[in-house]
């Protein structure tokens, strides 16, 4: 018991006597504030504790965050790419609140909602002037109870009474392979379906001839570490050193390598990236630049090269801690400086703005839909995704030719 305590560091701190003189501090003040604090409703020993911890883990960093039970709940659902809900996207324009993407076996899907219906109110609220946050919390709940869902299709009104369920979506939102025998996959998320989702897609898209990919990481805000190892072993061989974790002392660096994983892919391909694309994000797009396997395309990556661990708390709550910084297979980090593609491709904001409502939608939907009815402007050329199968065409053309 005692070699338990001593090799664990926050085990360790029982036995430091300034750890005890700062709790008898904490201790102190939580006392005065609940028996002297004017406001009896702010200064319960719950609400005094819960402030207390939120407040020293923000004071670390920007990505150290103290969840209470609800959000860690919610954070929970989020890793897991699931939730409670009706399997809907939605998005605000100008003209209301809209559907810009129905999951396939949804509910949604399965009593008749559409992309491109307008919704007008959630159980019989209007929803106009509401902000998106609340009316999507509005339209999730338990599992198994109902949500009244009113909608305007081609100005006429229909109602929709739609029970919830678990909704887990897919981390791989589109994929295809063109004319040319291009292939473009979107990830939008690295959780834990990601690599049976990855290696479906891809081996459905090589089976359709694809030579030459472009991994669309635009807006990827990261995930799972492992996930996005598994995702760089797909497109490099075994064993492969692609990121190096360092943490307080020697005894916290880690190594880690590429997996044996199939399908192996050894065809040209290009990363897109741009200001959201975060963390795992960055993993994969700057080691398979570092390591020649593939070039980057688009904007300056976010730039977070902290890694996370999540900790259970007491109380259902949860306590998520930057314990390392993680480097590239070169020795460099994109901590704080983002990943400077090799093609540097500008997208303006407003550009970005329909591209990701674009994004959200299937090629079949785009086509489908009297798009500036629905959304207010003629869709938009992806000069980004444009300027990268010219670079892989050219490539498959001077492969051929050499050949």
């Amino acid at each position: 018991m005692f070699a338990h305590f001593w090799h664990n560091p926050s085990s360790r701190a029982w036995f430091e006597i300034e750890f005890w003189k700062q709790w008898l501090r904490f201790g102190e003040t939580l006392r005065l504030s609940h028996t002297e604090y004017h406001d009896v409703n702010k200064s319960g020993y719950v609400n005094l504790t819960e402030s207390a911890i939120r407040g020293m883990i923000s004071g670390l960093d920007n990505n150290s965050i103290y969840y209470n039970s609800q959000q860690y709940s919610i954070f929970q659902d989020d890793s897991q790419r699931q939730y409670h809900g009706i399997g809907v996207m939605i998005r605000a324009i100008e003209s209301g609140v809209l559907v810009t993407k129905v999951f396939p076996e949804g509910p949604a899907e399965k009593v008749g909602l559409k992309v491109g219906d307008l919704i007008v109110r959630v159980n019989q609220e209007n929803v106009e002037g509401l902000e998106l946050v609340y009316i999507s919390s509005r339209i999730k709940g338990s599992e198994g109870s109902f949500v009244e869902i009113e909608i305007k299709r081609e100005g006429v009104s229909h109602i929709f009474k739609v029970q919830r369920g678990q909704i887990k979506v897919s981390t791989v939102n589109n994929y295809f392979v063109d004319e040319d025998k291009i292939g473009l996959l979107h990830l939008m998320q690295f959780s834990p379906r990601s690599r049976d989702e990855l290696a479906n897609a891809l081996q459905e898209m090589m089976s359709q001839g694809m030579k030459g990919l472009i991994l669309d990481l635009r807006d990827n805000a990261g995930g799972l570490l492992s996930t996005a190892i598994d995702v760089a072993s797909f497109f490099l061989p075994g064993d492969q050193l692609l990121v190096e974790l360092r943490g307080r002392g020697e005894d916290k660096a880690r190594s880690f390598r590429t997996r044996e994983i199939e399908p192996k892919l050894e065809i040209p391909m290009i990363v897109l990236i741009n200001e959201s694309s975060a963390s795992a994000s960055e993993i994969v797009a700057g080691s398979l630049s570092v390591l020649g396997r593939a070039q980057t395309l688009g904007e300056k990556s976010y730039g977070k090269g902290s890694v996370q661990t999540v900790y259970p708390l007491r109380g259902n709550s949860g306590l998520r801690l930057t314990t390392a910084m993680y480097y590239l297979p070169d020795g460099s980090t994109i901590h704080e400086q983002g990943l400077l593609p090799d093609h540097l491709v500008a997208c303006s904001d407003e550009n970005e703005s329909k591209l990701r409502i674009q994004r959200s939608l299937n090629n079949e939907d785009i086509d489908s839909l009297d798009f500036p009815d629905v959304f207010g402007f003629e869709p938009v050329k992806d000069t980004q995704i444009e300027e990268a199968k010219k670079i892989l065409y050219l490539k498959l053309n001077k492969s051929l030719k050499d050949d």
